[in-house]
């Protein structure tokens, strides 16, 4: 072999190496930016543990002073992207600033849509389940994380079994009431109560009776809140 061609060989050798590594960089550089992606738009975690506020503040799916002057009812479906929006980014604010200060008390009231069935059916049974043992509110953001990570799928029974578990329920009691779908009804009438109030679209968020125009503005949440507790 002339050493001409012993040069090209190398050549061709040192350009075929350079092609993989440009490869190998693509794929990892792709990567990363998949991750940080992620990273950037993953569920962020809620607290799963009773809220901070005394005892008697919390029954069932009420929490706050009972005798607070504004009244802050949110209508819901745990697989409602934008449910799952409210309460990654609205209702800790309000539990901050409104509930914790007694100038609040938050009513959560069950709005499974039809086409999210049978995971919001399930997740709103679950949930007054949870309720019956007063651990609504941990039992209702947990199920939020989950829904808003894997959908219908953390939505099933055993799924909802293992939530339970997580935030301390009493399984055998849950179980029970799980097994019995025994708040059906409560569930159809509260559907029958939304249209009643002419509410078409999950979350449906009243300030003292009087529907919120744009739930994710928070500063115009606030200023309702505000007018409201004033006018009391």
């Amino acid at each position: 072999m002339t050493t001409s061609t012993k040069a090209k060989s190398k050549s061709k050798k040192q350009s075929s190496s350079a092609g993989i590594w440009i490869i190998i960089g693509a794929v990892l550089l792709l990567g990363l930016v998949v991750l940080l992606l992620w990273l950037n738009n993953r569920p962020t975690i809620v607290s799963v543990a009773q809220p901070e506020v005394p005892a008697e503040w919390i029954s069932g799916k009420s929490l706050g002073d009972p005798n607070a002057p504004v009244v802050v009812q949110m209508w819901e479906d745990f697989v409602c992207p934008a449910c799952q929006q409210f309460t990654r980014t609205v209702k800790p604010q309000l539990v901050e600033e409104f509930v914790k200060t007694g100038d609040v008390r938050l009513e959560f009231h069950q709005f499974p849509l039809s086409q999210h069935a049978p995971g919001a059916i399930m997740a709103a049974n679950a949930s007054e389940c949870a309720a019956d043992q007063n651990l609504f509110w941990p039992y209702h953001d947990q199920v939020f994380v989950a829904a808003e990570s894997r959908g219908q799928a953390a939505l099933v029974y055993d799924e909802l079994m293992k939530m339970a578990t997580t935030v301390g329920l009493d399984t055998n009691q849950f179980s029970t009431c799980m097994n019995s779908m025994q708040f059906n009804n409560d569930i159809a009438q509260s559907l029958t109560e939304t249209q009643q109030l002419g509410l078409n679209s999950t979350p449906s968020i009243l300030v003292n009776g009087a529907l919120v125009a744009n739930p994710f503005d928070y500063n115009a949440l606030r200023a309702q809140i505000e007018a409201a507790a004033a006018g009391s």
